[in-house]
């Protein structure tokens, strides 16, 4: 059994078992009830995500694709279907980081180890800063809506703004020097652990060093591919809003596509603050409730949309372990971004 076939086991392994557990803690007649309830609406509130990965995936493909090395390329169509998996993986692990490990397993044969381990994490600091961009925009546009806003809610507001702006200038820095090295000199310092870390990173520096030079590159010599990845990453974040638009129509609400996008920024950001939170479990349904709240919106209809939300992170949680274990042949990419 090959390396990469038997670690595909584990992942379906554990996304099975978590995944019933998931659905488990839902309730079995809660997803019922909510599958009833909203009716043929849920073809596209899953629907527009396969959208949203495909998105995904140009960006993670453009930060591949170099023109300067022919080899280093990979059919879209792999890409979409690693970047279903990955999600459906990172949804099920700690810290949501399981789906990176396999992105760069099924990758390495394709474009070599270093460059698929710096490709993705690439892919994850510009999923990131898109995501502070994303909080970013929506802070001036909460604004403008809600005229009337308390001074205590103007504070965390412009505390976010302010937060995010630090963020992405760190997340530049990031792109400009690479991560690798940094990231394992803090490690370093970790008590225990910290020695054979130091060790470890010495011994393999001129891998690390290959590495962020890749991680770097993007950014110094490859602007356009940068900036062209960080805008299709962005643009599916707002894409993905759609679905909480689709997710009021059965309760009679009539939402506007900028307070869906409000709903959205407000819930993810409540989500990743308590992103130590058990599979986000609570913290994801609590951002709606104040996300809709705060829109001057039926707590219930938050509470309903959390519910949603889990159901459609349930079924593609399914299509991404059930990807594990099914394989395609891909043609080599012939160069075309998308």
């Amino acid at each position: 059994m090959s390396g990469i076939k038997k670690y595909h086991n584990y992942f379906f392994l554990a996304g099975v078992l978590i995944l019933i557990f998931l659905a488990y803690k839902l309730g079995f007649g809660t997803i019922y009830d909510n599958l009833k309830k909203t009716g043929w609406w849920f073809v596209p509130i899953f629907g527009i995500w396969i959208i949203v990965y495909l998105f995904n995936a140009w960006s993670l493909n453009i930060i591949i694709t170099d023109n300067t090395d022919e080899s280093k390329k990979v059919n879209i169509w792999k890409l979409l279907k690693l970047t279903i998996s990955a999600y459906g993986i990172n949804y099920i692990t700690p810290l949501s980081i399981g789906g990176e490990p396999y992105k760069v397993l099924n990758l390495k044969d394709d474009i070599g180890t270093h460059k698929a381990t710096s490709s993705v994490l690439l892919y994850v600091m510009m999923h990131y800063v898109s995501h502070f961009f994303f909080w970013l925009i929506s802070i001036p546009v909460f604004v403008f809506i809600m005229p009337e806003i308390s001074p205590a809610i103007q504070i965390v507001l412009w505390s976010v703004f302010i937060a995010c702006v630090l963020l992405i200038l760190w997340g530049y820095s990031v792109f400009k020097k690479g991560i690798i090295n940094n990231a394992l000199k803090v490690c370093s310092n970790i008590p225990f652990l910290g020695r054979k870390i130091n060790i470890y990173r010495e011994k393999n520096k001129h891998h690390f060093d290959e590495m962020d030079r890749l991680i770097a590159d993007l950014y110094i010599n490859r602007k356009r591919d940068f900036f062209s990845s960080l805008f299709v990453e962005l643009i599916s974040r707002y894409i993905s809003c759609f679905e909480v638009y689709f997710m009021a129509v059965p309760l009679g609400f009539d939402l506007t596509f900028i307070q869906s996008y409000l709903i959205v920024s407000i819930a993810t950001l409540v989500a990743n603050i308590f992103f130590f939170a058990p599979m986000q479990m609570g913290t994801r349904e609590g951002g709606f409730v104040l996300a809709a709240t705060t829109l001057a919106i039926p707590a219930g209809a938050g509470v309903y949309i959390g519910l949603c939300t889990r159901i459609r992170e349930l079924f593609w949680i399914f299509i991404g372990v059930a990807l594990t274990k099914i394989s395609f042949q891909f043609k080599k990419s012939a160069g075309t971004q998308y």
